[in-house]
């Protein structure tokens, strides 16, 4: 199960999205930037996809959401830390979250787009 972890706007927050980062740096899988496809709000959002867990294969992705403008001393650390942990962002342009009527909806488009891209797997269900 791959599931979203919002931790907040991305003001102070992102430095628990950062600790999370060094604290587990061999279960990352990619470090996100999500950049809104919306001209009135450029603020990107910062993600952490983990390796999936074993066992349980729960894949949590953590999230900052859309609250850290492109250029920014926020985002400069999130560079910092993408090279510290010898990780090249991916960088993906998407809807806003304020085209959905829900966060989770929000988030379930975000999951196909990252599977469609390779940077999710298709989990396989177990019957």
């Amino acid at each position: 199960m791959q599931r979203f972890i919002p931790l907040g706007n991305g003001y102070s927050d992102i430095y628990e999205l950062m600790y999370i980062g060094r604290a587990m740096p061999e279960r990352i899988q990619h470090m996100l930037v999500l950049h809104p496809f919306d001209e009135h709000n450029p603020e990107a959002s910062l993600a952490l996809v983990m390796k999936p867990t074993n066992p349980g294969n729960f894949q949590p992705i953590y999230i900052c959401l859309e609250g850290v403008p492109i250029p920014s001393k926020r985002f400069d650390l999130w560079k910092e830390l993408a090279d510290e942990l010898q990780h090249d962002p991916v960088e993906l342009t998407v809807s806003p979250s304020s085209k959905f009527s829900d966060q989770e909806i929000f988030f379930q488009h975000l999951i196909g787009i990252l599977r469609t891209n390779h940077y999710l797997p298709r989990l396989q269900r177990s019957f």
